[in-house]
């Protein structure tokens, strides 16, 4: 109940916020760390940042409008790859700022980068985690199947070419993916793996 008390605040005030261009605009929303975010350590748990994470996704796609063209076409957005980073603890009633952005993207993927950044506390302006994720989105009914990226972000017109993928973005690809990228002409990305492989399901997370 508590996170989703958290998902339908951050839904609604999105409302009332400026919009944003998904291909261009950083969301940014502020956040306080409560009790129920600590593990043992007094400290936000490792899982809890990737839900703070969650909230910065639905900030950018709703106040750019993918998020209601994805409840109008009944797509499924899902994750398939995290990398994620931990550097400097929150304790409990600090607040902290979550930036999300789109760093690029696929014929099928989107890779979006986010970063949580201590607001008060003894590490006010420090980067305390970050993460790069990568995510598909799937058709109703099937299971599966993807929605191309240029149809996604065909409301707002031509599709750009990405820009070139980050490191991070790149581990959260299979070896047959990185060898065909590199077949690609410069500036070409695809998505050569099939829906459901293995290799499109992994999950990755990095360490410090």
């Amino acid at each position: 109940m508590y996170v989703w008390r958290r998902l339908l605040t951050v839904m609604l005030a999105s409302k009332s916020r400026p919009r944003l261009r998904p291909l261009q605009d950083i969301s940014s929303i502020e956040l306080r760390v409560w009790p129920q975010d600590l593990d043992l350590n007094r400290h936000v748990n490792n899982g809890r940042y990737l839900a703070f994470m969650d909230l910065g996704r639905m900030d950018l796609l709703f106040r750019s409008g993918l998020g209601q063209l994805t409840m109008k076409n009944k797509w499924q957005p899902v994750l398939t790859g995290v990398n994620a980073r931990y550097r400097r603890p929150l304790g409990v009633f600090h607040r902290f700022q979550v930036d999300t952005e789109l760093c690029g993207w696929t014929e099928q993927s989107l890779f979006m980068e986010h970063r949580i950044v201590a607001t008060s506390g003894p590490f006010k302006g420090e980067l305390a985690a970050s993460a790069v994720v990568r995510a598909v989105m799937l058709k109703p009914g099937t299971g599966s199947e993807k929605v191309r990226t240029a149809e996604l972000f065909a409301p707002f017109g031509p599709l750009p070419e990405s820009p070139p993928l980050l490191e991070t973005c790149l581990m959260l690809l299979s070896p047959k993916e990185r060898q065909a990228l590199a077949n690609q002409p410069q500036g070409a990305v695809v998505d050569p793996i099939p829906a459901g492989s293995p290799e499109q399901t992994a999950y990755r997370r990095g360490g410090e």
